[in-house]
């Protein structure tokens, strides 16, 4: 059932149909992407907009390990919320995997989450058949879809060494996407 609901959602997507995004009072709004331009003085709370403290998060590695995202907070980490049945998934894994070789010397990393239902080893012959070399972590449950409070694959947030989230973005990234690797580069 949550598999045709997101299949849905997904040719939704195709269909030219974009998810809005109220921004908040510190953020620039371009589309369905965001970023942040201002700070505060006061600590952010815990969200998910731009600007806001990443929630708490962890999965399961495909190699069995325990993906904790406070554990990363030595890098800027790109989450990418997917599936292997998703169409726009698909097309934005050699832009993930550029972006991943481009900055990973820098103290950034692309962790791809994936909401498969169909298990590891599925995952595995995908992400070999793919060439995917960023890490990838699991969460059949799809908690970081409703951390992100969102439906539509793929989710994209990028998030500082401090935890605060920088960008945001519904729907595959484009190529060379000069707000993310403005955003990336910013952040390192």
């Amino acid at each position: 059932m949550r598999k045709i609901a997101l299949t849905l959602v997904l040719l939704a997507l195709a269909a030219g149909c974009k998810r809005s995004e109220k921004p908040a009072a510190a953020t620039a709004t371009t589309g369905t992407q965001t970023s942040a331009t201002t700070s505060s003085a006061a600590p952010p709370a815990p969200g998910t907009d731009v600007g806001a403290m990443m929630p708490e998060y962890d999965a399961m590695n495909l190699d069995g390990s325990k993906f904790e995202l406070a554990g990363h907070r030595d890098k800027v980490v790109l989450l990418n919320v997917w599936a292997t049945w998703c169409g726009p998934c698909r097309f934005e894994i050699p832009e993930l995997q550029k972006i991943h070789d481009a900055y990973s010397a820098k103290g950034f990393e692309v962790v791809g989450i994936s909401v498969d239902e169909s298990g590891v080893d599925s995952v595995k012959q995908f992400v070999a058949e793919q060439k995917m070399q960023y890490p990838i972590a699991l969460d059949p449950q799809g908690k970081i879809a409703t951390i992100l409070q969102t439906s539509v694959l793929p989710t994209t947030v990028l998030v500082g060494r401090d935890g605060k989230i920088l960008w945001k973005h519904y729907g595959p990234i484009s190529k060379e996407d000069k707000e993310l690797t403005d955003t990336i580069a910013k952040s390192l």
